[in-house]
């Protein structure tokens, strides 16, 4: 079997990908391992489509927060030690400085940007994405954080509202008496992730789009100026593959010289059933790093990042103190039903920006992966970008900052 570009993984970022190529009219395939389509970490992430949520993972806080919470089981962040993750800790350490952290939150914040208007123009079209543009909030328990918060609030690129206690619960009712105060960002959305990758993918179909599910990918190798797609089915020849999979992408493209430093980031969510009472606004949880998102038919709890490998198995400790958290904060009793308990891995670089490129020396190869946190809310932006990338038109958005190249190491000729 032939095609013109297989596009492998069938999360938010490749749907989108593969949806703006078949729109140029580029023979596109895509592959996904799971029976539907985004069977990884696209169905279950909070849903939110906030640029005012830009930081790298990869910033001085989440460097002093680490050291206190990385062995802890039931905090925000938890490292599983094993020697594997030895050499990306010391990159990502590397990273967080203030320079770059401000830097890479530029990057992820005019991607966001650029993110958000392509959601919002894909909802006009009548996709079924669950969009909706109400804004998010941040509510913040003690005084200190609303503190901090209200200082920083106009830096952050995007129109911002601060809330004393009673605006706060004012504008959010669903909002306890316990919150000090809370920041609102008006223009921004949210939008239901499975029904995003469903809706798109469907978009994809309709535009020419080959789309094929339980299909496992188990190497790629060249072949005739193109890229050999081994997979379940047998082998797919291509002129051009993208690797849009996510945590696996750095294993697919290890056998063809490719370095890729990428750690599976566990996110976790548990989704409760709805209630009268529950928030009608996404409320980000700051200090407890917890999202409340009201999606249909359900209340998602969403939250923490645990750097352990290619580990998908659920920690009820971990379930638990997301709940807990937003317990806190909204009126969540123990009595409410639970829908879900979910995991699944995050792409994350050491330096927290995506990787969206061509790497060096490998020319039928593109990249697009390492979104941490916010594949979702940056998937039409890069399926943009990779669609650009290949029709040989200048791209929408600078790309020498995501190149993979950043982290590849030093020719030997090239050493001092």
């Amino acid at each position: 079997m032939k095609s013109e570009v297989v596009v492998v993984g069938g999360g938010a970022i490749g749907v989108c990908c593969a949806l703006e190529l078949a729109r140029r009219g580029t023979e596109v395939t895509l592959l996904e391992r799971g029976e539907e389509l985004a069977s990884g970490a696209s169905s279950g992430n909070a849903g939110l489509l906030c640029p005012s949520h830009s930081a790298p993972i990869a910033n001085p806080a989440s460097v002093r927060n680490g050291l206190r919470w990385m062995l802890k089981p039931d905090s925000p962040f938890y490292l599983r030690p094993r020697p594997g993750v030895a050499s990306w800790l010391a990159r990502f350490v590397k990273a967080s400085t203030p320079a770059r952290a401000a830097e890479g939150t530029r990057i992820i914040r005019e991607l966001s940007v650029a993110g958000l208007e392509l959601h919002a123009q894909l909802a006009g079209e009548g996709l079924s994405t669950g969009f909706e543009r109400r804004g998010i909030l941040n509510v913040y328990e003690t005084e200190a954080g609303f503190a901090l918060a209200r200082a920083h609030a106009d830096t952050l690129g995007v129109p911002a509202e601060v809330l004393g206690r009673g605006e706060t619960r004012e504008l959010e009712p669903a909002v306890g008496e316990r919150v000090a105060g809370g920041v609102y960002f008006p223009d921004e959305a949210h939008c239901d992730p499975l029904a995003f990758v469903y809706a798109v993918g469907r978009a994809a179909r309709e535009a020419g789009a080959t789309i094929e599910t339980a299909v496992a990918v188990s190497g790629l190798r060249r072949s005739n100026g193109g890229l050999a797609v081994d997979t379940s089915r047998g082998t797919i020849h291509a002129g051009t593959v993208v690797l849009a999979a996510g945590a696996w992408t750095s294993q697919l493209a290890a056998p063809l010289g490719v370095f890729l430093p990428q750690e599976g980031g566990k996110g976790y969510h548990l989704d409760l059933e709805p209630a009268p009472g529950d928030p009608k606004i996404p409320i980000s949880l700051d200090e407890a790093h917890v999202i409340a998102t009201p999606l249909p038919g359900r209340l998602r709890l969403s939250g923490t990042l645990e750097l352990a490998g290619l580990d998908t198995s659920i920690s009820r400790t971990r379930v638990e103190a997301i709940r807990r958290a937003a317990a806190r904060v909204l009126a969540i009793d123990g009595e409410r039903v639970e829908l879900e308990a979910w995991a699944g891995l995050r792409p994350c670089t050491p330096d927290g920006l995506p990787v969206i490129g061509r790497p060096y020396g490998v020319e039928p190869l593109v990249l697009a992966t390492g979104h941490a946190r916010k594949g979702l809310s940056l998937s039409p932006i890069t399926g943009r970008l990779v669609a650009e990338l290949l029709a040989g038109e200048p791209p929408s958005l600078d790309l020498a900052p995501l190149s993979p190249d950043r982290f590849r190491p030093l020719l030997p000729s090239f050493r001092r």
